[in-house]
């Protein structure tokens, strides 16, 4: 089967492997090349490609998962290339939990500032 790692830049990675194993929003899964064709939703974490080679480690940044055929697509906002699982580990915790809390916090200000629009609404009706 064949991968496809894409960023909103540029296609980080496109090659023949033997197994996936992926971060999913509801748990890790493993991707063989007779696997049906589906989608998952990808949490950050480490996604594990094995080929011909041997393992290859990415840290990834949410995304979704799409295998179709006999091709594997990775569609992810921010992807890390690492040697070893424990430095990408330390990488996913580093970075991608602190854009997690930006984004919470980003959140609560967007929520805060559409319930005071909505409270004005209803003071001027």
């Amino acid at each position: 089967m064949r991968i496809k790692l894409i960023l909103p830049n540029k296609t980080l990675l496109d090659k023949k492997v033997r197994k996936i194993s992926a971060p999913g929003s509801e748990g890790s899964f493993q991707i063989l090349p007779r696997h049906i064709d589906v989608a998952w939703s990808l949490d950050p974490g480490i996604l594990s490609i094995i080929d011909d080679d041997g393992p290859m480690y990415y840290a990834i940044y949410q995304g979704v998962l799409v295998k179709q055929g006999n091709t594997v697509f990775v569609t992810c906002y921010q992807a890390i290339e690492g040697d070893s699982l424990e430095s990408l580990q330390d990488t996913v915790i580093q970075n991608f939990k602190s854009l997690n809390e930006k984004e919470k916090k980003a959140r609560e200000v967007l929520l805060k500032l559409e319930s005071d629009t909505i409270r004005r609404f209803l003071d001027i009706g």
